[in-house]
């Protein structure tokens, strides 16, 4: 008796994990479907800025803007991104391992973190964070990315970092997340990403107001902040596919246990029936 309502216990707190796990599930696919649309809305914005960079940079030359500026020597620093919480696979874990394995071979490297699970990790292995930011996700403010901008550009301009590295979660799909490296600063305009849409000033009378070099000087302090909230809303986008995919798999290893556990149930009531009426049986035969 007492192993049947440890089980039938065993049975009610299963299902009440399940029901949570697919509500987290849901939520999880909610988000990610918000995430993935403004990823698909900010994608050809950042492009057609990065055709634009192009064209200007090839009339005024690398040297307009010091985030152009590529050095030989200096510090790096790296912001490594992850989520806030937990229960989403190996999203966390994934990021974390590359980041401390790059700072193992890279010990010179200033880090800034961003969520809760990057700055525990490294806090708890006293690994000094020159920078933390928490709470960022899921709205992401964009006061935040400017502060992570403005970040950036006093460790490139005033301190005369080397590099500034951002490793953060792409997202692919739903089922393919890839942890990556990307070069934030300096800014290398011949390798941006754009589609490739090539205008000729050559060729006309073109004016720039209030200058090519002003224009550009704007545009560049603003792709910065497009690639940053770019870079968040990625590991945002990551962190729920892993987050959901996490929750589906919870969900259907709750229903296969329930049904383990319904058939385990079944027989030990099973057994009990039996032996209760092995006892009747037995007394109706010692009373005759």
């Amino acid at each position: 008796m007492a192993q049947i309502r440890e089980i039938k216990t065993r049975i009610k707190s299963v299902k009440n994990i399940g029901q949570i796990t697919k509500a987290m599930k849901m939520v999880a696919s909610a988000r990610l479907k918000r995430a993935q649309e403004r990823i698909l809305g900010a994608r050809p914005y950042a492009q057609r800025m990065a055709d634009v960079m192009k064209n200007l940079a090839a009339k005024t030359g690398a040297e307009v803007h010091p985030l152009l500026t590529v050095r030989g020597a200096g510090k790096t620093a790296l912001m490594v991104i992850t989520a806030d919480r937990g229960l989403c696979g190996s999203f966390n874990t994934n990021i974390l391992r590359q980041a401390r394995g790059y700072l193992q071979e890279n010990p010179d490297t200033v880090l800034l973190t961003v969520g809760k699970k990057g700055r525990d990790f490294f806090k708890r292995r006293n690994v000094p964070i020159r920078r933390e930011w928490l709470s960022v996700f899921p709205h992401i403010p964009y006061e935040t990315v400017l502060e992570m901008r403005d970040e950036m550009e006093t460790l490139f301009i005033t301190e005369k970092y080397k590099s500034v590295l951002v490793l953060y979660t792409h997202f692919k799909s739903v089922i393919n997340q890839v942890v990556t490296l990307d070069t934030l600063l300096p800014i290398k305009v011949a390798e941006l990403p754009g589609e490739g849409k090539k205008v000729d000033f050559s060729g006309g009378d073109y004016e720039f107001e209030p200058s090519v070099e002003t224009i550009m000087e704007k545009l560049i302090s603003q792709y910065l902040a497009t690639q940053i909230h770019r870079f968040l809303l990625e590991s945002f986008s990551s962190e729920m596919g892993a987050k959901r995919n996490a929750m589906e798999s919870a969900s259907k290893n709750a229903t296969e246990m329930i049904g383990k556990l319904t058939l385990e149930f079944n027989r030990a009531r099973q057994a009990m029936i039996t032996k209760e009426l092995a006892e009747i049986v037995g007394g109706a035969a010692a009373l005759q």
